[in-house]
C-alpha cells in the first residue's frame, strides 16, 4: 500500500502540472510557442556549456571526455539554433507532445488492467479513457503540418483532458486497491481467529 500511496502522490502531481501546462496552451497560444522552443534552448545550452566545462575541469583527456566535449558543442550549437529561430523548431512541438501524450494513454492501460484485476464493475470506462488518450496522442503524431497555433490549442485540450482522466482513473485504483487489502486483512484475522479457537 505504501507503494501505492507514493505512486498516487506522482500521478497527482503530475495530472495536475498537465493541466496547468493544458490551460496555459489554450488561452497564451503563440506565446507559449515561443516560450516552450527558448526553454528549451536556454536548457540544452546550459547542458552543453556543463559537457564543455567539465571537460576543461579534468586532467584526464579520454575518449569518453572527448566525446563528452563533442557532445556538449553539438548540444549547444542546437540550443542557439533553437533560441535564435524558435519558428522553425516549433513545427516538431506538435509530435513531442504527441509522444507524451501517447505514452500517458498507454500507461492508463496499464491501469484498466489493474482495475479488471480488482473487479471494478466500470473499468471500461477507464479504458475507453486510456483508448481516447492512445488516439489523441496519435493523432498528435502522425498529423499533418496544420497551423501550429491550432495544434498547440488542441495540444493543451489533450493535455488538460488527460490530466482530469489521470486523476479520476489514478482515484479508482486507489479506491479499489485499498478495498482489496482490507478484504484481505480481514480474511487473514479471520483465519487467525480460528486457529485460536482450534486451540
Amino acid at each position: 500500500m505504501e507503494t501505492l500511496k507514493k505512486m498516487k502522490l506522482n500521478y497527482v502531481i503530475e495530472a495536475i502540472v498537465m493541466i496547468v501546462i493544458g490551460v496555459v496552451l489554450i488561452f497564451w497560444t503563440e506565446a507559449s510557442l515561443l516560450i516552450m522552443a527558448r526553454a528549451l534552448a536556454i536548457l540544452l545550452v546550459i547542458a552543453g556549456v556543463i559537457f564543455v566545462f567539465s571537460y576543461f575541469l579534468h586532467k584526464e583527456r579520454s575518449i569518453v571526455m572527448s566525446g563528452g566535449f563533442a557532445m556538449g558543442v553539438i548540444i549547444a550549437a542546437i540550443g542557439v539554433w533553437i533560441f535564435l529561430k524558435p519558428d522553425t523548431f516549433t513545427d516538431f512541438i506538435p509530435k513531442l507532445f504527441g509522444v507524451f501524450i501517447l505514452l500517458s494513454g498507454l500507461m492508463n492501460l496499464g491501469q484498466t488492467i489493474s482495475l479488471v484485476s480488482y473487479r471494478y464493475s466500470l473499468w471500461w470506462i477507464s479504458l475507453i479513457l486510456a483508448v481516447g488518450t492512445i488516439g489523441m496522442g496519435a493523432f498528435l503524431l502522425f498529423n499533418p503540418k496544420d497551423a501550429k497555433e491550432i495544434a498547440v490549442t488542441i495540444i493543451g485540450i489533450f493535455l488538460v483532458y488527460d490530466g482530469i482522466t489521470n486523476l479520476w482513473t489514478i482515484s479508482r485504483v486507489s479506491k479499489y486497491a485499498k478495498r482489496v487489502n482490507q478484504e484481505m486483512n480481514a480474511v487473514d484475522v479471520e483465519a487467525v481467529v480460528e486457529d485460536v479457537d482450534k486451540k
